[in-house]
């Protein structure tokens, strides 16, 4: 959709893509402690110190799955909603060589009507830059940049999601979550 946007909201659209990963974790932390407690008040179990074998009851199995469905419900609908906009115009001109439905979309997202002019002067391929994804070209074209910007955001990554991975060992170490032993496996 950036290239509907308009050069002064287009920065907020990838900001807000940002912002709601952080909104994402806070949620599924609240969805994770909430199904966690219904099913802890529900099916009461001794911690693992008392009792190893009864400490994880057998519904507990059920509390991931409905954590998990609650994280897909919104994937899903991003999906189907996907599916159901169109492509952007530059891609079907461009790419997919309708002008005739590039210029119906336009005037549909728009909302405004504009009249197709297909012109063969308009359409000329220029050879040189008609190269492959993984050519000595593409390479040479867009290597660097490319290199530069999937290594940033691998670094990225692993400062962002390390913080998740390792929580539960850091909330452990400064005292937040008690020891393993005191807590059964709901609790866990």
């Amino acid at each position: 959709m950036s290239e509907y946007a308009n050069k002064k909201t287009r920065g907020a659209f990838i900001a807000a893509v940002f912002a709601m990963q952080g909104v994402g974790i806070l949620a599924g932390g609240f969805v994770a402690l909430a199904v966690s407690s219904i099913f802890d008040k529900k099916f009461p179990a001794p911690t693992y110190a008392v009792n190893r074998a009864l400490s994880t009851p057998p519904q507990a199995d059920y509390i991931w799955r409905i954590i998990v469905m609650f994280g897909a419900l919104p994937a899903a609908l991003t999906y189907y909603w996907r599916m159901k906009m169109p492509e952007t115009a530059r891609y079907t001109a461009l790419v997919a060589k309708n002008i005739k439905q590039a210029t119906q979309d336009m005037s549909k997202v728009l909302q405004v009507e504009l009249e197709m002019e297909e012109r063969a002067e308009d359409i000329v391929q220029d050879p040189r830059l008609n190269y492959g994804l993984f050519s000595k070209e593409f390479a040479k074209r867009h290597g660097l940049p490319l290199l530069g910007c999937t290594s940033t955001w691998f670094l990225l990554d692993i400062a962002f999601y390390s913080q998740n991975l390792f929580q539960k060992d850091i909330f452990s170490a400064i005292g937040w979550i008690p020891k393993a032993a005191t807590m059964n496996g709901i609790h866990e």
